[in-house]
């Protein structure tokens, strides 16, 4: 069987990314990262430890939903790159602790739970529960979280 490199789809992938840094989304990037390496979806899932059909999902960039921080974390080992490069905000801000990430954006701030709260626009009791561990932050109320906290949110994700 002939390489990922040699196939017509990785040409064509290539001639639309001169570089790894013209690559403005997550999924085209573990693409880009793949080909560079000559693996086939099935052998980068076996590498890793997950479904073939997951690794799919996520180069297809269909994937709606958060894999585990292991997960991302033996993909950016194994391609050699910064975990930040293939994840987007939300399973980015899952893999930086969630709650314990609003936490840590309240103290930078110097913010009681009352006052992200109220910037926040959710009440002191989900702030309790997000930041103790004892409720996950859905992607509906984290995109709540970004919109009303201003871009300085997400940006820290980056950090």
């Amino acid at each position: 069987m002939a390489g990922p490199r040699t196939t017509v789809e990785a040409q064509a992938f290539y001639r639309m990314y001169h570089s790894y840094a013209d690559i403005p989304n997550p999924w085209d990037r573990l693409r880009w990262c793949r080909y560079g390496l000559d693996l086939l979806q099935k052998e980068v899932a076996a590498m890793v430890g997950m479904e073939e059909w997951l690794y799919r999902d996520l180069e297809s960039g269909t994937f709606h939903r958060s894999f585990t921080p292991e997960l991302a974390d033996k993909l950016a080992a194994l391609y050699g790159i910064p975990v930040e490069d293939i994840l987007d905000d939300y399973p980015l801000f899952l893999h930086r602790g969630g709650g314990d990430f609003l936490r840590r954006y309240r103290e930078a701030k110097g913010w009681s739970r009352q006052q992200l709260a109220d910037h926040a626009k959710v009440s002191r009791t989900s702030i309790r529960c997000w930041e103790s561990g004892q409720k996950t932050i859905s992607q509906k109320c984290f995109c709540h979280l970004v919109e009303n906290l201003g871009s300085d949110f997400p940006s820290m994700l980056r950090m």
